[in-house]
Protein backbone atom coordinates (compact mmCIF):
# COMPACT_ATOMS: atom_id res chain seq x y z
CA UNK A 1 0.00 0.00 0.00
CA UNK A 2 1.47 3.68 -0.93
CA UNK A 3 2.22 5.85 1.74
CA UNK A 4 0.71 9.27 1.67
CA UNK A 5 4.09 11.07 1.63
CA UNK A 6 5.72 9.06 -1.49
CA UNK A 7 2.63 9.68 -3.03
CA UNK A 8 2.75 13.12 -2.23
CA UNK A 9 5.66 13.69 -3.29
CA UNK A 10 5.49 11.42 -6.41
CA UNK A 11 2.56 13.70 -7.48
CA UNK A 12 4.12 17.41 -6.62
CA UNK A 13 7.04 16.44 -8.67
CA UNK A 14 5.23 14.89 -11.40
CA UNK A 15 3.26 18.23 -11.57
CA UNK A 16 6.23 20.11 -11.53
CA UNK A 17 7.66 17.87 -14.18
CA UNK A 18 4.52 18.32 -16.46
CA UNK A 19 3.97 22.16 -15.71
CA UNK A 20 7.93 22.73 -17.46
CA UNK A 21 7.27 20.47 -20.29
CA UNK A 22 4.28 22.46 -21.06
CA UNK A 23 6.05 25.50 -20.75
CA UNK A 24 8.85 24.32 -22.88
CA UNK A 25 6.92 22.78 -25.63
CA UNK A 26 5.04 26.32 -25.48
CA UNK A 27 8.55 28.15 -25.48
CA UNK A 28 9.73 25.75 -28.14
CA UNK A 29 6.91 26.61 -30.27
CA UNK A 30 6.89 30.43 -30.09
CA UNK A 31 10.97 30.29 -30.16
CA UNK A 32 10.70 27.92 -33.89
CA UNK A 33 8.42 30.82 -35.21
CA UNK A 34 10.10 33.88 -34.26
CA UNK A 35 13.58 32.05 -35.70
CA UNK A 36 11.52 31.01 -38.73
CA UNK A 37 10.58 34.78 -38.85
CA UNK A 38 13.44 36.39 -38.28
CA UNK A 39 15.83 33.94 -40.83
CA UNK A 40 13.15 35.15 -43.46
CA UNK A 41 13.28 38.67 -42.64
CA UNK A 42 17.11 38.34 -43.08
CA UNK A 43 17.03 36.35 -46.37
CA UNK A 44 14.43 39.05 -48.00
CA UNK A 45 16.60 41.81 -46.71
CA UNK A 46 19.27 39.88 -48.43
CA UNK A 47 17.83 39.72 -51.74
CA UNK A 48 17.06 43.53 -51.56
CA UNK A 49 20.08 44.52 -50.64
CA UNK A 50 21.51 42.25 -53.71
CA UNK A 51 18.62 43.32 -56.17
CA UNK A 52 20.29 46.87 -55.71
CA UNK A 53 23.50 45.74 -55.80
CA UNK A 54 22.67 43.84 -59.37
CA UNK A 55 20.87 46.87 -60.92
CA UNK A 56 23.71 48.86 -60.18
CA UNK A 57 26.74 47.36 -61.45
CA UNK A 58 25.03 45.35 -64.05
CA UNK A 59 25.77 41.46 -64.99
CA UNK A 60 26.32 41.73 -68.69
CA UNK A 61 30.32 43.14 -68.66
CA UNK A 62 32.77 40.81 -67.51
CA UNK A 63 33.73 43.47 -64.57
CA UNK A 64 30.18 44.60 -63.45
CA UNK A 65 29.82 41.03 -63.27
CA UNK A 66 33.16 40.19 -60.97
CA UNK A 67 32.48 43.64 -59.08
CA UNK A 68 28.90 42.15 -58.04
CA UNK A 69 30.17 38.57 -57.01
CA UNK A 70 32.80 40.54 -54.17
CA UNK A 71 29.81 42.48 -53.38
CA UNK A 72 27.88 38.98 -53.02
CA UNK A 73 30.30 37.36 -51.17
CA UNK A 74 31.30 40.10 -48.61
CA UNK A 75 27.44 40.32 -47.92
CA UNK A 76 27.12 36.11 -47.88
CA UNK A 77 29.89 36.69 -45.00
CA UNK A 78 28.59 39.47 -43.10
CA UNK A 79 24.68 37.32 -43.02
CA UNK A 80 25.15 33.89 -43.93
CA UNK A 81 22.87 34.06 -46.77
CA UNK A 82 24.11 32.82 -49.98
CA UNK A 83 23.06 34.63 -52.78
CA UNK A 84 23.09 33.72 -56.72
CA UNK A 85 21.78 36.03 -59.76
CA UNK A 86 20.18 34.29 -62.60
CA UNK A 87 20.15 35.75 -66.13
CA UNK A 88 16.48 36.28 -67.70
CA UNK A 89 16.47 32.65 -68.15
CA UNK A 90 17.03 31.26 -64.82
CA UNK A 91 20.47 30.43 -65.22
CA UNK A 92 22.81 31.54 -62.21
CA UNK A 93 25.55 33.97 -64.00
CA UNK A 94 27.06 35.08 -60.50
CA UNK A 95 27.14 33.86 -56.63
CA UNK A 96 28.46 34.53 -53.60
CA UNK A 97 29.92 31.85 -52.75
CA UNK A 98 33.28 31.93 -54.20
CA UNK A 99 34.45 34.28 -57.21
CA UNK A 100 36.46 31.35 -59.14
CA UNK A 101 35.41 28.24 -59.98
CA UNK A 102 31.62 28.34 -58.40
CA UNK A 103 29.64 25.08 -58.87
CA UNK A 104 26.41 26.86 -58.39
CA UNK A 105 27.60 28.62 -62.08
CA UNK A 106 25.25 27.51 -64.85
CA UNK A 107 22.53 26.01 -62.41
CA UNK A 108 18.70 26.27 -64.25
CA UNK A 109 16.37 27.72 -61.33
CA UNK A 110 12.98 26.73 -61.77
CA UNK A 111 10.45 28.85 -63.48
CA UNK A 112 7.89 28.35 -61.65
CA UNK A 113 9.39 30.29 -58.50
CA UNK A 114 10.99 32.74 -60.65
CA UNK A 115 8.15 33.51 -62.43
CA UNK A 116 6.03 34.67 -59.73
CA UNK A 117 8.71 37.00 -58.96
CA UNK A 118 8.23 37.65 -62.06
CA UNK A 119 4.36 38.87 -61.67
CA UNK A 120 4.84 40.14 -57.86
CA UNK A 121 8.43 41.54 -58.03
CA UNK A 122 9.58 39.46 -55.35
CA UNK A 123 8.89 36.19 -54.05
CA UNK A 124 9.53 33.72 -50.82
CA UNK A 125 9.22 30.05 -50.44
CA UNK A 126 10.21 27.73 -46.69
CA UNK A 127 11.60 24.65 -47.87
CA UNK A 128 12.74 25.01 -50.99
CA UNK A 129 14.56 22.25 -52.29
CA UNK A 130 17.40 23.68 -54.65
CA UNK A 131 19.49 21.16 -56.58
CA UNK A 132 22.88 23.01 -56.93
CA UNK A 133 22.36 23.59 -52.72
CA UNK A 134 21.59 19.69 -51.79
CA UNK A 135 19.04 20.95 -49.46
CA UNK A 136 15.86 22.13 -48.54
CA UNK A 137 16.52 26.03 -48.07
CA UNK A 138 14.34 29.25 -47.22
CA UNK A 139 15.05 31.26 -50.55
CA UNK A 140 13.84 34.80 -51.49
CA UNK A 141 13.83 35.89 -54.96
CA UNK A 142 13.49 39.32 -56.53
CA UNK A 143 12.91 40.67 -59.50
CA UNK A 144 15.87 43.24 -61.15
CA UNK A 145 16.87 44.97 -64.59
CA UNK A 146 20.49 46.42 -64.71
CA UNK A 147 21.37 49.35 -66.43
CA UNK A 148 22.38 48.01 -69.46
CA UNK A 149 19.37 47.43 -69.66
CA UNK A 150 19.18 43.08 -69.25
CA UNK A 151 16.60 41.31 -67.19
CA UNK A 152 17.56 39.06 -64.51
CA UNK A 153 17.04 37.26 -60.97
CA UNK A 154 18.38 37.55 -57.65
CA UNK A 155 17.90 34.77 -55.12
CA UNK A 156 18.77 34.54 -51.68
CA UNK A 157 18.57 31.78 -49.63
CA UNK A 158 19.38 29.67 -46.41
CA UNK A 159 19.46 26.20 -45.15
CA UNK A 160 16.70 25.11 -42.49
CA UNK A 161 19.06 23.17 -41.25
CA UNK A 162 19.88 26.01 -39.13
CA UNK A 163 16.53 26.26 -37.70
CA UNK A 164 16.89 22.62 -36.13
CA UNK A 165 20.85 23.47 -34.89
CA UNK A 166 18.92 26.49 -33.09
CA UNK A 167 16.25 24.39 -32.10
CA UNK A 168 18.45 21.53 -30.78
CA UNK A 169 20.53 24.52 -28.58
CA UNK A 170 17.25 25.69 -26.89
CA UNK A 171 16.17 22.08 -26.17
CA UNK A 172 19.12 21.46 -24.51
CA UNK A 173 18.73 24.55 -22.15
CA UNK A 174 15.41 24.03 -21.45
CA UNK A 175 16.45 20.13 -20.65
CA UNK A 176 19.38 21.45 -18.14
CA UNK A 177 17.10 24.36 -16.86
CA UNK A 178 13.88 21.03 -16.15
CA UNK A 179 16.69 19.36 -14.43
CA UNK A 180 18.07 22.47 -12.51
CA UNK A 181 14.58 23.00 -11.13
CA UNK A 182 13.20 19.53 -10.08
CA UNK A 183 17.03 19.07 -8.43
CA UNK A 184 16.12 22.35 -6.42
CA UNK A 185 12.36 21.27 -6.27
CA UNK A 186 12.80 18.20 -4.81
CA UNK A 187 14.23 18.28 -1.67
CA UNK A 188 12.50 21.37 -0.64
CA UNK A 189 9.29 19.48 -1.37
CA UNK A 190 10.54 16.21 0.34
CA UNK A 191 11.22 18.41 3.63
CA UNK A 192 7.89 20.19 3.30
CA UNK A 193 6.03 17.06 3.11
CA UNK A 194 7.98 15.62 5.75
CA UNK A 195 7.23 18.30 8.32
CA UNK A 196 3.77 18.01 7.12
CA UNK A 197 3.16 14.29 7.40
CA UNK A 198 5.23 14.73 11.02
CA UNK A 199 1.79 15.89 12.90
CA UNK A 200 -0.04 12.96 10.70
CA UNK A 201 2.34 10.30 12.29
CA UNK A 202 2.09 11.39 15.72
CA UNK A 203 -1.72 11.20 15.52
CA UNK A 204 -1.24 7.94 13.89
CA UNK A 205 1.01 6.98 16.52
CA UNK A 206 -1.52 8.14 19.19
CA UNK A 207 -3.70 5.92 17.89
CA UNK A 208 -2.36 2.70 18.08
CA UNK A 209 -1.43 3.39 21.89
CA UNK A 210 -4.85 4.37 22.56
CA UNK A 211 -6.05 1.19 20.83
CA UNK A 212 -3.74 -0.50 23.21
CA UNK A 213 -5.62 1.00 26.43
CA UNK A 214 -3.48 4.57 27.10
CA UNK A 215 -6.24 6.66 26.81
CA UNK A 216 -4.05 9.95 28.12
CA UNK A 217 -2.39 10.23 24.85
CA UNK A 218 -2.41 13.22 23.20
CA UNK A 219 -1.01 15.27 20.15
CA UNK A 220 0.38 18.94 20.15
CA UNK A 221 -0.59 21.54 18.22
CA UNK A 222 2.17 23.39 16.79
CA UNK A 223 1.76 27.14 15.50
CA UNK A 224 4.37 26.12 13.26
CA UNK A 225 1.91 23.57 11.08
CA UNK A 226 -1.21 25.07 9.26
CA UNK A 227 -4.40 25.70 10.56
CA UNK A 228 -6.11 22.27 9.20
CA UNK A 229 -3.60 20.37 10.93
CA UNK A 230 -3.75 22.12 14.43
CA UNK A 231 -7.78 21.41 14.26
CA UNK A 232 -7.22 17.74 13.40
CA UNK A 233 -4.85 17.80 16.31
CA UNK A 234 -7.65 19.85 18.39
CA UNK A 235 -10.38 17.27 16.72
CA UNK A 236 -7.97 14.35 18.33
CA UNK A 237 -7.52 15.48 21.36
CA UNK A 238 -11.11 16.73 22.15
CA UNK A 239 -11.83 12.75 20.66
CA UNK A 240 -9.50 10.90 23.37
CA UNK A 241 -10.55 13.06 26.18
CA UNK A 242 -14.18 11.89 25.24
CA UNK A 243 -13.14 8.08 24.70
CA UNK A 244 -11.09 8.69 28.21
CA UNK A 245 -14.19 9.60 29.91
CA UNK A 246 -16.31 7.02 28.06
CA UNK A 247 -13.69 4.25 28.93
CA UNK A 248 -14.33 5.84 32.51
CA UNK A 249 -17.59 5.66 32.72
CA UNK A 250 -17.78 2.13 31.32
CA UNK A 251 -15.61 1.05 33.60
CA UNK A 252 -17.96 3.01 36.35
CA UNK A 253 -20.94 0.97 34.78
CA UNK A 254 -19.23 -2.31 34.97
CA UNK A 255 -18.51 -1.52 38.48
CA UNK A 256 -21.77 -0.42 39.52
CA UNK A 257 -24.13 -3.33 37.77
CA UNK A 258 -21.31 -5.63 39.71
CA UNK A 259 -21.67 -4.28 43.00
CA UNK A 260 -25.73 -3.75 42.48
CA UNK A 261 -25.73 -7.46 40.91
CA UNK A 262 -24.10 -8.78 43.68
CA UNK A 263 -26.50 -8.27 46.61
CA UNK A 264 -29.63 -9.82 45.19
CA UNK A 265 -27.57 -12.77 43.56
CA UNK A 266 -25.58 -13.29 46.76
CA UNK A 267 -29.30 -13.19 49.02
CA UNK A 268 -30.87 -15.60 46.26
CA UNK A 269 -28.42 -18.03 46.29
CA UNK A 270 -27.90 -17.77 49.63
CA UNK A 271 -31.79 -18.56 50.62
CA UNK A 272 -31.96 -21.14 47.91
CA UNK A 273 -29.03 -22.87 49.06
CA UNK A 274 -30.09 -23.12 52.98
CA UNK A 275 -33.73 -24.29 52.01
CA UNK A 276 -32.11 -26.78 50.02
CA UNK A 277 -29.72 -28.43 52.34
CA UNK A 278 -32.60 -27.76 55.32
CA UNK A 279 -30.24 -25.34 56.92
CA UNK A 280 -33.63 -23.14 56.46
CA UNK A 281 -36.40 -25.02 58.63
CA UNK A 282 -39.70 -26.20 56.21
CA UNK A 283 -41.95 -23.47 58.21
CA UNK A 284 -39.96 -20.72 57.35
CA UNK A 285 -39.38 -21.30 54.06
CA UNK A 286 -42.01 -19.37 52.61
CA UNK A 287 -40.57 -16.31 54.53
CA UNK A 288 -37.89 -17.11 52.87
CA UNK A 289 -38.60 -17.74 49.22
CA UNK A 290 -40.95 -14.25 49.28
CA UNK A 291 -38.15 -12.41 49.77
CA UNK A 292 -36.29 -14.09 46.98
CA UNK A 293 -39.13 -13.49 44.86
CA UNK A 294 -38.81 -9.73 45.90
CA UNK A 295 -34.81 -9.89 45.09
CA UNK A 296 -35.93 -11.24 41.54
CA UNK A 297 -39.00 -8.76 40.88
CA UNK A 298 -35.81 -6.24 42.00
CA UNK A 299 -33.89 -7.97 39.39
CA UNK A 300 -36.35 -8.04 36.40
CA UNK A 301 -37.14 -4.33 36.92
CA UNK A 302 -33.70 -3.20 36.72
CA UNK A 303 -33.01 -5.29 33.66
CA UNK A 304 -36.46 -3.74 31.87
CA UNK A 305 -34.85 -0.20 32.74
CA UNK A 306 -31.63 -0.84 31.52
CA UNK A 307 -33.14 -2.00 27.97
CA UNK A 308 -36.03 1.10 28.04
CA UNK A 309 -32.78 3.49 28.18
CA UNK A 310 -31.24 1.45 25.72
CA UNK A 311 -34.26 1.51 23.55
CA UNK A 312 -34.47 5.18 24.00
CA UNK A 313 -30.59 6.43 23.50
CA UNK A 314 -30.68 4.22 20.39
CA UNK A 315 -33.84 5.07 19.12
CA UNK A 316 -35.35 8.15 20.55
CA UNK A 317 -38.98 8.89 20.54
CA UNK A 318 -40.54 7.98 17.41
CA UNK A 319 -43.23 10.45 16.17
CA UNK A 320 -46.10 7.95 16.30
CA UNK A 321 -45.61 7.72 19.65
CA UNK A 322 -45.90 11.16 20.49
CA UNK A 323 -49.73 12.61 21.50
CA UNK A 324 -51.50 15.70 22.05
CA UNK A 325 -52.06 15.94 26.07
CA UNK A 326 -52.93 18.26 29.10
CA UNK A 327 -49.55 18.27 31.54
CA UNK A 328 -51.27 19.43 34.57
CA UNK A 329 -54.04 16.16 34.12
CA UNK A 330 -50.60 14.13 34.07
CA UNK A 331 -49.20 15.64 36.74
CA UNK A 332 -52.23 15.98 39.12
CA UNK A 333 -52.56 11.96 38.53
CA UNK A 334 -49.37 10.67 39.33
CA UNK A 335 -49.42 13.00 42.53
CA UNK A 336 -52.69 11.29 43.72
CA UNK A 337 -50.67 8.21 43.09
CA UNK A 338 -48.45 9.38 46.20
CA UNK A 339 -51.31 10.20 48.51
CA UNK A 340 -50.81 7.45 50.97
CA UNK A 341 -47.04 8.42 51.31
CA UNK A 342 -47.70 11.90 51.67
CA UNK A 343 -49.99 11.83 54.26
CA UNK A 344 -47.91 9.04 56.34
CA UNK A 345 -45.21 11.99 56.45
CA UNK A 346 -47.16 14.55 57.09
CA UNK A 347 -46.27 16.42 54.06
CA UNK A 348 -47.28 20.27 52.50
CA UNK A 349 -47.88 20.07 49.42
CA UNK A 350 -47.70 23.51 47.03
CA UNK A 351 -49.51 22.70 43.66
CA UNK A 352 -49.19 25.93 41.08
CA UNK A 353 -50.96 24.56 37.86
CA UNK A 354 -52.55 26.92 34.92
CA UNK A 355 -56.16 27.21 35.21
CA UNK A 356 -56.42 26.56 31.25
CA UNK A 357 -54.38 23.68 31.31
CA UNK A 358 -50.86 23.13 29.46
CA UNK A 359 -50.95 21.16 26.39
CA UNK A 360 -47.75 19.37 25.53
CA UNK A 361 -46.66 17.22 22.31
CA UNK A 362 -44.89 14.28 23.46
CA UNK A 363 -45.36 10.28 24.58
CA UNK A 364 -47.70 10.62 27.73
CA UNK A 365 -46.05 7.12 28.75
CA UNK A 366 -42.49 9.04 29.08
CA UNK A 367 -43.29 11.80 30.29
CA UNK A 368 -45.82 10.04 33.00
CA UNK A 369 -42.47 7.91 34.33
CA UNK A 370 -40.46 11.32 34.13
CA UNK A 371 -43.18 12.79 37.03
CA UNK A 372 -43.31 9.49 38.64
CA UNK A 373 -39.61 9.54 39.18
CA UNK A 374 -39.19 12.92 40.12
CA UNK A 375 -42.26 12.92 42.60
CA UNK A 376 -40.98 9.72 44.16
CA UNK A 377 -37.76 11.04 44.65
CA UNK A 378 -38.93 14.47 46.22
CA UNK A 379 -41.22 12.24 48.54
CA UNK A 380 -38.75 9.45 49.15
CA UNK A 381 -36.22 12.09 50.57
CA UNK A 382 -38.38 14.88 52.27
CA UNK A 383 -38.18 14.75 56.06
CA UNK A 384 -41.37 14.28 58.40
CA UNK A 385 -43.83 17.60 57.85
CA UNK A 386 -41.45 18.80 54.53
CA UNK A 387 -42.56 20.82 51.63
CA UNK A 388 -43.51 19.29 48.36
CA UNK A 389 -44.00 21.82 45.50
CA UNK A 390 -44.93 21.28 42.12
CA UNK A 391 -45.08 24.09 39.15
CA UNK A 392 -46.04 24.44 35.49
CA UNK A 393 -45.59 27.51 34.04
CA UNK A 394 -44.90 28.83 29.94
CA UNK A 395 -41.80 30.27 29.26
CA UNK A 396 -40.94 32.99 26.94
CA UNK A 397 -39.66 30.46 24.43
CA UNK A 398 -42.74 28.94 23.99
CA UNK A 399 -42.61 26.23 26.44
CA UNK A 400 -43.76 24.63 29.16
CA UNK A 401 -41.48 24.62 32.39
CA UNK A 402 -42.21 21.44 35.03
CA UNK A 403 -40.83 21.81 38.22
CA UNK A 404 -40.59 19.68 41.47
CA UNK A 405 -39.37 20.99 44.33
CA UNK A 406 -39.04 19.28 48.31
CA UNK A 407 -37.14 20.30 51.42
CA UNK A 408 -34.32 18.30 53.07
CA UNK A 409 -30.80 17.58 52.70
CA UNK A 410 -29.37 20.07 50.38
CA UNK A 411 -27.00 17.94 47.81
CA UNK A 412 -23.62 19.40 47.37
CA UNK A 413 -22.47 20.96 44.89
CA UNK A 414 -20.00 18.87 43.44
CA UNK A 415 -22.45 15.92 43.40
CA UNK A 416 -25.44 17.82 41.46
CA UNK A 417 -23.56 17.14 38.21
CA UNK A 418 -23.17 13.37 38.71
CA UNK A 419 -27.15 12.66 39.76
CA UNK A 420 -28.16 11.83 36.63
CA UNK A 421 -25.65 9.46 35.90
CA UNK A 422 -26.27 5.76 36.18
CA UNK A 423 -26.03 4.22 39.47
CA UNK A 424 -25.21 7.28 41.15
CA UNK A 425 -26.53 7.57 45.01
CA UNK A 426 -25.28 10.94 46.67
CA UNK A 427 -25.99 9.03 49.93
CA UNK A 428 -22.61 6.82 49.58
CA UNK A 429 -23.64 4.44 52.85
CA UNK A 430 -27.02 3.63 50.38
CA UNK A 431 -28.78 4.21 53.95
CA UNK A 432 -31.10 6.61 52.70
CA UNK A 433 -32.18 4.63 49.41
CA UNK A 434 -31.67 0.87 50.10
CA UNK A 435 -34.29 -0.39 47.27
CA UNK A 436 -33.15 2.17 44.94
CA UNK A 437 -30.64 1.40 41.63
CA UNK A 438 -29.47 5.03 41.19
CA UNK A 439 -31.55 4.44 37.65
CA UNK A 440 -34.69 7.03 38.25
CA UNK A 441 -32.69 10.00 37.47
CA UNK A 442 -31.12 8.68 34.02
CA UNK A 443 -34.33 7.28 32.90
CA UNK A 444 -35.70 10.74 33.07
CA UNK A 445 -32.82 12.26 31.67
CA UNK A 446 -32.78 10.07 29.66
CA UNK A 447 -36.15 10.58 28.25
CA UNK A 448 -36.21 14.32 28.33
CA UNK A 449 -33.23 14.40 26.19
CA UNK A 450 -34.70 12.05 23.84
CA UNK A 451 -37.73 14.37 23.74
CA UNK A 452 -34.72 17.06 22.70
CA UNK A 453 -35.68 19.21 25.90
CA UNK A 454 -33.75 20.19 29.21
CA UNK A 455 -33.55 19.21 32.65
CA UNK A 456 -31.10 20.82 35.43
CA UNK A 457 -31.59 20.61 39.17
CA UNK A 458 -30.50 22.96 41.92
CA UNK A 459 -30.12 22.73 45.65
CA UNK A 460 -29.87 25.26 47.95
CA UNK A 461 -30.61 25.97 51.79
CA UNK A 462 -32.01 22.92 51.78
CA UNK A 463 -34.31 22.82 48.83
CA UNK A 464 -33.74 21.16 45.86
CA UNK A 465 -35.83 21.31 42.78
CA UNK A 466 -35.63 19.69 39.22
CA UNK A 467 -37.16 21.40 36.32
CA UNK A 468 -37.49 19.67 32.80
CA UNK A 469 -39.26 22.06 29.11
CA UNK A 470 -41.81 20.26 27.48
CA UNK A 471 -42.69 21.82 23.95
CA UNK A 472 -45.80 23.61 23.96
CA UNK A 473 -48.90 22.22 21.21
CA UNK A 474 -50.52 23.72 18.47
CA UNK A 475 -54.05 24.37 19.02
Amino acid sequence: MKRSFGRQITLTVCLIFLTLLILSMATQLLYRRLIVDLMAEDVCDSVNAASDMAELLGTESGRGREQLCVQLNYTARATGNDTVVCDESGTVVACSCSLQSCRHLGYQFSRDFLDEAGEKGNAFQNNLQIGCYGDNRMAAVSLVRTKDGGVGYVVSSRSTREVSQRLGEAVRVNVLVVIAVLAFAAPVVWVITQRQMKPIKQMTAAARRMAHGQMDVRVDANDTDTAELNELALAFNNMAQALAKSEQKRQEFVANVSHELKTPMTTISGYMAGMLDGTIPPDQQPKYMAITAAEVKRLSRLVRSMLEISRIQDQGIPAERKRNFDLCQTVGEVLLSFEKQINDKHLEVDVNLPDLGARTLADPDAITQVVYNLIDNAVKFCPEKGELGLRVEETKGGKYLVSIRNTGPTIPADELPLVFDRFHKTDKSRSADRDGWGLGLYIVKTIILGHEEDIYVTSRDGVTEFSFTMPKANP
